[in-house]
């Protein structure tokens, strides 16, 4: 949300080209830092759900009861993805196109009131 304020501000002061370019750059830089996030927190999510495929396709049945045992646990544990949240959101490549979006979809409103 606070991009989206920093878009309108861009549009109503375009006199003064240092803050046109400053507000830009900090645009810029937090999408870049939110996607560094995303990116990191949607691999972390799709490894974990590959954990279960990985344990299912190795040669499990050739160690002892134990350690199946705990491979199952592990089996049982990862149909759940693990997930990097911040509060409430989430942090996924799903979550982070969402926010572009609701973003623009502001902007759009709030620059057409103007």
């Amino acid at each position: 949300m606070n991009s989206l304020f920093f878009g309108l501000k861009i549009t109503l002061q375009v006199n003064d080209v240092i803050e046109l370019i400053r507000y830009i750059l900090y645009v810029v830089a937090q999408l870049i830092h939110l996607f560094c996030l995303s990116f990191e927190g949607q691999k972390l999510m799709d490894h974990s759900l590959q954990t279960r495929e990985k344990i299912y396709n190795s040669p499990w049945y050739e160690v002892p009861v134990k350690t199946q045992k705990m491979l199952l646990f592990m089996m049982r544990r990862s149909i759940q993805p693990s997930f990097m949240s911040a509060g409430i959101y989430i942090f996924s490549m799903e979550n982070f196109s969402k926010i572009l979006q609701t973003s623009m979809s502001y902007f759009t409103v709030l620059a057409s009131m103007e």
